[in-house]
């Protein structure tokens, strides 16, 4: 059934292939595309076909049947449109409704309803124009829906998805194959229920909002564009971004059986390689999702409910020598997650540990100097941490582990020598622990860590540490020199 999916614009991709029939004739060309589809099987009918002395051509009361009959398009009308002034571009339009059916031996048929408001449709390269420096295509539309239309359907139980303000634009530079592209939804409504026999049940019911996409990057696989990259030879991005939604979904198959509802404040991904500086961030702001089922792999958990605050991750840092030193930084942050009573209470029912908010940050900055030659990267392979680069100095700006009532922090930072053979860092960097004490006698009533074990670890943090502000608080500097590490004065074992 796949092949039979794109059925619709296999005209249109012909164009692309084909040489011109003629010189921006765009009806002669029609007839061309007409004439091929049905010399392979394919079945093609209007009620009428109109030229226009612009060159257009509408087709009237459309209908295109794939050979063996699996899918067929039918539309009041579609219409193709060439530029004045951009040799090979057509623009189409389509009815304001058509429809898809499939027709499958053991499923039965399935119709989606296609309705649109001020769809459009650009293509460079139809007729003539394949050589132009640039091909580019376009979709604008006010509304585009697509929604079941055979309400007895065994497999499509529900359809209803609607975009509103789409717009994608997508242009290819045929010289170095930069394919580029921008894409623009002011909103997404969504509702299915989609139930195979070897998938199982994939259904949601939500919204989206404020959907941006842009993204650049070398269209073949040639593996060769990756060092291109990172050499800073080429660019290559995605940016995406995504408002407010929320969304209530079920999951049912053998292996999973998942409900949920839930919403988000937004999510942004960048990544970005150009001139010689990688930068990745993904971020997830303000989720909350409560789950009334969720059973994987025969493992059932109780009804819960989970959220955060933030889930950021960005790495940054230059890949070639700009000739100094430069800022690189690493992060990744989990703040404020929080579960549900009913999780704790599967392991922890008489309540041995805090039930505090989780948090995992660690955000750490450095200047460095890259060293990879990347004519010949398999070098820096060598295992001396030179041929990668060098480090000047780290810095510590957060770090915050926070689970069960126990709460770590460390700050500080160390510069490197590197004319030693191996990077050597002097410096301080300071961590205090509080609450450990009562979490680990927790976890002791659990049955989680044995006592003796427990005695153990609290020994050796004690001895490396100092009491702090606070009741069950240790403080401890870690100190790095050419004497060695200590810990509060107190030498480490190596």
């Amino acid at each position: 059934m796949k092949k039979h999916i794109l059925m619709a614009t296999t005209a249109l991709a012909i164009g692309f292939a084909a040489p011109a029939m003629a010189q921006d004739d765009f009806a002669g060309f029609s007839e061309g595309i007409v004439a091929m589809l049905q010399s392979q099987g394919a079945t093609v009918s209007f009620d009428e076909r109109n030229v226009g002395a612009d060159g257009s051509v509408e087709f009237v009361g459309f209908w295109m049947s794939a050979p063996d009959g699996e899918a067929t398009v039918r539309a009041d009308w579609l219409k193709g449109v060439p530029s004045a002034t951009t040799p090979g571009q057509v623009t189409f339009t389509l009815s304001p409704f058509a429809t898809l059916t499939i027709n499958e031996p053991d499923a039965g048929e399935h119709i989606i309803n296609i309705s649109n408001s001020g769809l459009v449709i650009t293509l460079d390269g139809i007729t003539s124009g394949q050589s132009a420096p640039v091909l580019n295509f376009s979709v604008m539309a006010n509304s585009l829906r697509f929604a079941n239309g055979n309400p007895a359907d065994p497999i499509i139980k529900a359809l209803d998805i609607g975009f509103t303000n789409f717009s994608q634009t997508v242009s290819l530079t045929q010289a170095t194959m930069v394919l580029a592209g921008v894409t623009g939804l002011a909103s997404l409504d969504m509702n299915y229920d989609i139930d195979t026999p070897h998938d199982g049940q994939l259904a949601a019911n939500g919204q989206m909002a404020d959907l941006a996409i842009a993204f650049q990057l070398i269209a073949d696989d040639d593996e060769k564009h990756v060092i291109d990259y990172f050499s800073g030879a080429t660019t290559a991005f995605i940016e995406a971004s995504v408002g407010a939604s929320s969304a209530t979904a079920k999951i049912n198959n053998s292996d999973a059986r998942i409900s949920y509802s839930g919403t988000s404040d937004g999510t942004t991904i960048d990544m970005r390689i150009e001139n010689g500086y990688l930068n990745i961030t993904e971020e997830v702001a303000n989720t909350q999702y409560s789950f009334s089922e969720f059973n994987v792999d025969g493992m059932p958990l109780p009804p819960f409910d989970v959220s955060l605050d933030q889930l950021r991750i960005n790495f940054s840092t230059p890949t070639v020598d700009h000739g100094s030193f430069e800022p690189a930084n690493a992060e990744i942050a989990l703040r404020n997650l929080v579960v549900s009573e009913s999780i704790y209470s599967m392991f922890d029912p008489t309540q041995n540990i805090t039930r505090s908010p989780v948090n995992v940050v660690a955000n750490l900055s450095a200047n460095v100097q890259p060293a990879v030659d990347w004519t010949n990267p398999e070098a820096s392979m060598s295992g001396n941490p030179a041929d990668i680069g060098a480090v000047q100095d780290i810095t510590i700006n957060e770090v915050l582990i926070t689970a069960g009532g126990a709460e770590i922090t460390a700050t500080g930072g160390a510069t490197i020598d590197n004319s030693m053979g191996f990077p050597f860092p002097t410096g301080k960097v300071t961590v205090t622990a509080a609450g450990v004490q009562a979490l680990v006698n927790g976890l002791v009533a659990m049955g989680v860590i044995p006592q003796e074990q427990a005695g153990m670890a609290m020994g050796a943090m004690m001895a490396f540490a100092r009491p702090g502000e606070t009741a069950d608080e240790f403080v401890s500097d870690i100190e790095f020199s050419p004497q060695g590490i200590t810990a509060n004065g107190v030498p480490l074992p190596m």
